[in-house]
């Protein structure tokens, strides 16, 4: 009995195109590019994949869908942390890569770099 695979979001059916086109253009699939350009919701990839795919091209799917769900997990996530927007700062570009290594090599984000570093002189100065 083949075991349901089941995509949990939009970027999933949007992965798996791109999975299923790699591994057409690899020559591991025989299915034509129409067919899996047309792949637009979460069904139509579960029927291509129930009808079209074989045991091995199942199992290598789900296995590479299952590493990418581990890696997204694995990400570090917003919530909780600190409200953070982008700003331009002009710097040269030996400031900003010492930036970034110092800051890589403390395990701190820049934001956290700046802010530690600077916090004692911003308290004299705003007093």
């Amino acid at each position: 009995m083949k075991k349901q695979f089941q995509l949990r979001s939009r970027k999933e059916v949007h992965w798996t195109r791109q999975w299923l086109l790699g591994q057409i253009q690899g020559g591991r699939l025989s299915l034509r590019y129409q067919l899996i350009e047309l792949l637009d919701t979460a069904e139509q990839v579960q029927q291509l994949v129930d009808q079209q795919l074989d045991s091995e091209s199942r199992t290598r799917l789900q296995k590479a869908l299952s590493a990418r769900r581990a890696r997204e997990a694995a990400l570090p996530t917003r919530k909780g942390a600190p409200s953070t927007r982008i700003v331009r700062t002009e710097v040269t570009a030996l400031a900003r890569e010492m930036l970034h290594t110092v800051a890589a090599s403390r395990g701190v984000t820049t934001s956290e770099l700046i802010t530690k570093l600077l916090e004692d002189e911003y308290g004299r100065v705003a007093r």
